[in-house]
C-alpha cells in the first residue's frame, strides 16, 4: 500500500480540475452501455470500476487528477471501484499517451 503523503497540488478553483486518461484493461459490463476498467495501482494491485462506455476510449479511463507525489498520481475514479475506493494512486507512466 502506498503510504500517506503530502500532495503537491495547486489550490482548487472553479474550472481548475484536471482530467487524466489512465491506461486500463477493458471488458464488457452488464449492459451494452457499460464497461469494466481494470486499473493497475502504484503498488501493483488492480482496481476494477464499472463505468459508462463513454468514460473509456482506446483502453484509457477518464479520471480526475487530485495530486502528484514521487512519480505517482492520485486520481479520482468516475465511480466507486468494486473494492469501495473512489481515489487510487497510479504510476505517472499510466497517465495519458
Amino acid at each position: 500500500m502506498v503510504a500517506a503523503r503530502r500532495l503537491e497540488s495547486p489550490p482548487f478553483r472553479a474550472g481548475s480540475v484536471k482530467t487524466a486518461e489512465v491506461h486500463c484493461q477493458v471488458s464488457d459490463g452488464l449492459t451494452p452501455n457499460e464497461k469494466v476498467a481494470r486499473v493497475q495501482t502504484a503498488d501493483g494491485k488492480s482496481e476494477e470500476v464499472a463505468v459508462s462506455a463513454q468514460n473509456i476510449q482506446n483502453d484509457k479511463l477518464l479520471a480526475f487528477v487530485i495530486g502528484r507525489d514521487e512519480g505517482n498520481v492520485l486520481v479520482e475514479l468516475p465511480r466507486e471501484s468494486a473494492s469501495g475506493r473512489w481515489r487510487i494512486w497510479v504510476k505517472e507512466a499510466a497517465i495519458g499517451g
